[in-house]
């Protein structure tokens, strides 16, 4: 192949070979190149020109048009095309991922994967949960499990909306959505641009200028409103009493406020300040409640809280006014960082508070003191010492006991 015939090639998505004759496709340990060689268009109407990952971005900038709050308001119907097309850019992007480490891989069953099915695009692909666990296992990607389980939320919110209708909290799933969107803007950075051919890589890098720029109009409206909301919280003073949403997941729920529109019936309730959503007291506490089963074969709540006694103690609590989570009391809002049984009666105690510990205050009050036994003073017999009582004593000249003469004597 001459120079000019190399350009040809290179033009069309091919690779001409290197200086010296070396072929890069023999060098094992080249990257696999995620483009594949496309084929000249004939003149005449547009082309669909979308390979995997321009595909996934341009998923993704429908994804930030949808969200950000700078272009006009976020609508419900925005929210449910930022999930499903949103969706769309994680399976895309994860399959490209997989392709770049072996082909097989995007095959539901790698053991029977053909190029023909690959090339054809008729094959049974992965599933987003099986992509999750060959990415982390045999790829190397670093996915954390708070990354996995917001993907994985994803993937039922879209199946809701796409197959089932879907009634949910707007802004708990615009929450969720942006979460996602940030972790694959760093996916792409990290796990696909060291794949990608250079035109391509500078192609995707302008791409994700935009995205980056969209992604901090969605990101700045959260923190702006998470600033304010943290405001509110402080200067009513309830900080100790908000928690977790489990819709949203930020630590926004304010315990014992009922919603602005209520309900029937006449439970406390419990409303988060970032996406509004509310749960009903009871139902809200039994999602942290640890259970074991009783003697009857029922689950019962494990822990009682050491400060009223009811069992009401959740466990792992994110409270806004600590910094780990806690255990945290339903019933009276007692917060504390460690509990233990009572050695004697079993109930849950708060070690840090119960100078008596390892048994509670009514255990230790109740306890007999052990008894006192009288001290006597030990009995030394002389044999102790080696001496015989019965014995004369020895001459003075070769004892060292003292002997008292009398006045005849001396």
């Amino acid at each position: 192949m001459n120079e000019s015939e190399g350009a040809a090639a290179a033009a069309v998505g091919g690779s001409a070979p290197a200086p010296g004759g070396a072929d890069p496709e023999q060098d094992s340990r080249r990257m696999r190149r995620l483009r594949p060689s496309v084929p000249l268009q004939p003149s005449g109407p547009p082309q669909l020109d979308f390979p995997p990952v321009k595909n996934g971005l341009d998923y993704l900038a429908s994804v930030v048009k949808h969200l950000d709050e700078t272009e006009s308001e976020v609508t419900p119907s925005d929210v449910k095309y930022a999930v499903l097309h949103l969706q769309a850019a994680v399976e895309v992007l994860f399959k490209t991922r997989l392709l770049a480490e072996h082909w097989t891989l995007v095959f539901t069953h790698p053991g029977d994967a053909t190029r023909k099915a690959l090339d054809e695009a008729t094959l049974k692909s992965v599933t987003p949960e099986q992509a999750i666990t060959r990415l982390q296992n045999i790829a190397g990607v670093e996915i954390s499990d708070k990354e996995a389980k917001a993907l994985t939320r994803l993937t039922t919110d879209r199946n809701k909306l796409q197959h089932f209708g879907f009634t949910d909290n707007a802004r708990a799933v615009e929450a969720r959505a942006g979460e996602v969107l940030d972790f694959l803007i760093r996916f792409i950075d990290t796990e696909l641009q060291p794949y990608l051919e250079p035109a391509d890589r500078l192609e995707t890098e302008i791409g994700l200028r935009d995205l980056r720029e969209g992604l901090g109009n969605i990101n700045s409206y959260v923190r702006k409103r998470m600033n304010r909301i943290a405001g509110e919280l402080r200067k009513e003073g309830v900080e100790s009493t908000t928690i977790e949403c489990p819709a949203c997941e930020n630590v926004t729920l304010v315990l014992d406020e009922d919603p602005p529109v209520p309900p029937a019936g006449d439970g406390a309730f419990a409303t988060c300040r970032f996406c509004s959503s509310f749960f009903e007291f009871g139902d809200l506490a039994r999602r942290w409640l640890p259970l074991h089963w009783d003697d009857r074969g029922g689950l019962v709540p494990a822990d009682t809280c050491p400060s009223c006694d009811q069992e009401a103690l959740g466990t792992d609590v994110r409270v806004r006014s600590e910094p780990e989570p806690v255990y945290f009391c339903f019933a009276c809002s007692y917060i504390t960082k460690e509990i233990a049984p009572c050695d004697s009666c079993g109930k849950q105690i708060d070690p840090s508070l119960e100078p008596s510990a390892p048994l509670c205050r009514p255990c230790d009050e109740a306890r007999e003191p052990d008894p006192e036994s009288e001290y006597e003073l030990p009995y030394e017999e002389p044999a102790d010492y080696g001496f015989d009582e019965n014995a004369e004593p020895p001459a003075y000249e070769n004892s060292w006991f003292p002997v008292v003469l009398t006045k005849e004597e001396a």
